[in-house]
């Protein structure tokens, strides 16, 4: 799957506990239901399904994710990146997990400047050259194998059946998908085929499949880091990124 934007994604995926507490009752009631809250339902519907089956909150923060990167590809898109902020409750252990991508080893800053020095305007923002590294991939293993209860392959299983099976298109992907469509002008072969039909842009409502997606999932999920970064997608994306110049 070809992402949109591939620099300056940024995943927002909140896990969280609510406990309410009122100084005027001491005897208030503290509920212990868990919270998710995600831009999408089906992602949302992910983490209470690894919640149900034994997980804990970070086995949920990783099936949220990797079910975001197969709704909203236009924002939080297994090609891009992503933060998290832990807190372990049992030993008040808190950390931050920076899994934002990186820029490739040969890029420089002379590459989005114009002859006279100038930055060339959208040049780290749109095409090939706001490619950046993935890593996200590389932050759900870690967040999963670090921190998580669940093998990975349980906590990436309701992306990989999103991707495979699909979802309606929704009104904001398409908002999405017409604003790139207008900034870049065309698209690869590869999101073409996943994201059009006829030529057109798929409509609110039609079902999306991306198999190759779920394929690469999969891979993640057996083999970790090596199942994406030396795998046949990142081959593609690069020789994408080449074709587009």
């Amino acid at each position: 799957m070809v992402c949109i934007n591939k620099i300056r994604r940024c995943l927002t995926v909140a896990i969280v506990t609510f406990v309410f507490i009122t100084t005027n009752n001491l005897n208030a009631t503290q509920p212990a239901q868990p919270a998710i809250a995600s831009p999408h339902p089906l992602a949302t519907q992910a983490g209470y399904l690894i919640l149900e089956q034994g997980g804990n909150a970070f086995d949920a923060a990783v099936a949220v994710s990797a079910a975001l990167s197969v709704v909203e590809p236009y924002s939080s898109g297994l090609g891009g990146g992503a933060f998290f902020l832990l807190h372990r409750e049992q030993d008040k252990h808190q950390t931050f997990i920076d899994a934002r991508e990186k820029a490739p080893n040969a890029a420089t800053a002379e590459m989005y400047q114009d002859s006279s020095g100038m930055v060339i305007p959208k040049a780290t923002l749109v095409g090939p050259l706001a490619s950046g590294i993935p890593g996200l991939p590389a932050g759900l293993v870690h967040l999963s194998k670090k921190y998580g209860t669940l093998p990975l392959e349980k906590s990436l299983a309701p992306a990989i059946e999103l991707a495979e099976k699909g979802f309606p298109v929704f009104e904001r992907l398409i908002t999405a998908l017409n604003v790139a469509q207008e900034s870049r002008g065309s698209f690869s072969q590869k999101f073409r085929e996943v994201f059009t039909s006829n030529n057109n842009l798929l409509e609110v409502g039609q079902l999306i499949k991306q198999p190759e997606l779920a394929n690469t999932l999969r891979l993640i999920a057996s083999q970790g880091h090596k199942g994406f970064y030396d795998s046949e997608f990142t081959k593609t994306m690069v020789q994408e990124a080449k074709k587009d110049g």
